[in-house]
């Protein structure tokens, strides 16, 4: 008994050392690791897509590969153009805010005379220090390093999509050589299977709520008359791939300006209403109904996968949580050693 429980610490702090290990070094292999992955998220995506072509009457009549190469040029142009929007739309706001000044003071008195202070010199100085920080000149190079570095990660995975594409359809008999055809090689193109469908089907599912959920907000936001609302539209959409907080998060950006720009509490409290309706509407019916249980994750799982990949790469860990999550529990499922694992992942108990 005793030698029993000293192997099973043995396990376990091997288990954790080697968790820790793979960690830093997927934080120090960042710029090699992330792009493979990204690349790999795409295929998923051209994969579904290219299937879903079949049923248009010109270009489904092509090759599988060509339709694959239509959509990652189509997403490759289109993160191009996002990106020169993004840009142009941040130099913008940037631009904007010194114009919201005035009612960011107007804003500032009378809070203070809501809460019955009407001097408080400590203040004196606040709109001006967030104008400063809020700058162009501030804001644009940082704005311009993070788009260009996203935009080298995106290069580089449309490098390696291109890459795996080509030798997408010979990968299967490659595996079956490699494993000598035996009931491992099977196996293994059964656990490739099941990632792809899941992986797939949940991008897929989710870029279909996504759309949603932007063209929704876009609708409230023009109503609204708030200013920009195409990008924060679009800011909202983008998020929400990250589970839960995501769009939440993006949401308090256009509440934000619509409260400076009016200078009004009610209409910046009616806007975060109109925009929270579609975000619970999302996560309480049409991610449910659309995404069902596609990637089978507990919600603990979830947020501990988000904390987890965001520590280690940042906005790009958060979008990728899920999908690198699920691709793992599958993985883990496979092995009897670490079923149990997979087993605990799960939502439902059978990964």
């Amino acid at each position: 008994m005793q030698i029993e429980g000293r192997n099973r610490l043995m396990v376990t702090t091997y288990s954790v050392a080697l968790m820790l290990m793979i960690g830093w070094l997927l934080r120090v292999g960042q710029s090699i690791l992330l792009p493979v992955l990204v690349a790999v998220i795409v295929v998923y995506i051209l994969t579904t897509a290219a299937d879903a072509m079949v049923r248009l009457p010109v270009l489904g009549r092509l090759g599988r590969r060509w339709r694959r190469l239509i959509v990652l040029a189509a997403i490759l142009a289109g993160v191009l153009i996002l990106a020169a929007f993004i840009t142009s739309n941040a130099a913008a706001i940037s631009a904007a805010v010194p114009g919201y000044a005035e009612n960011f003071d107007a804003l500032q008195a009378r809070f203070l005379h809501l809460i019955g202070v009407d001097e408080l010199p400590s203040w004196t100085g606040l709109s001006q220090r967030l104008m400063d920080m809020l700058d162009i000149t501030n804001l644009m190079p940082v704005v311009l390093s993070t788009i260009t570095n996203a935009g080298s990660v995106v290069v580089a995975a449309a490098l390696y999509a291109i890459f795996i594409i080509a030798e997408l359809d010979g990968l299967p008999e490659k595996t079956r050589r490699a494993l000598d055809r035996s009931a491992q090689a099977e196996r293994t193109l059964d656990v490739v299977r099941q990632i792809n469908e899941r992986i797939g089907g949940y991008l897929a599912a989710k870029t279909l709520v996504n759309v949603i959920l932007g063209l929704v907000s876009l609708g409230v936001l023009w109503l609204l008359k708030i200013d920009f609302p195409v990008f924060w539209a679009i800011l909202i959409a983008l998020l929400n791939y990250i589970p839960y907080i995501g769009s939440v998060i993006a949401v308090a950006f256009p509440v934000t300006t619509g409260l400076v720009q009016y200078a009004s509490f009610g209409h910046a409290a009616l806007a975060l209403t109109a925009l929270m309706i579609p975000q619970i509407a999302v996560a309480y019916y049409i991610e449910p109904k659309f995404l069902g249980r596609s990637v089978n994750l507990s919600p603990f799982t979830v947020l501990l996968a988000l904390a987890i990949w965001t520590a280690i790469w940042g906005m790009m860990g958060a979008i990728l949580a899920i999908p690198l999550t699920a691709m793992v529990m599958i993985i883990l499922a496979e092995l009897p050693s670490t079923r149990f694992i997979a087993v605990l992942m799960s939502e439902t108990g059978d990964p």
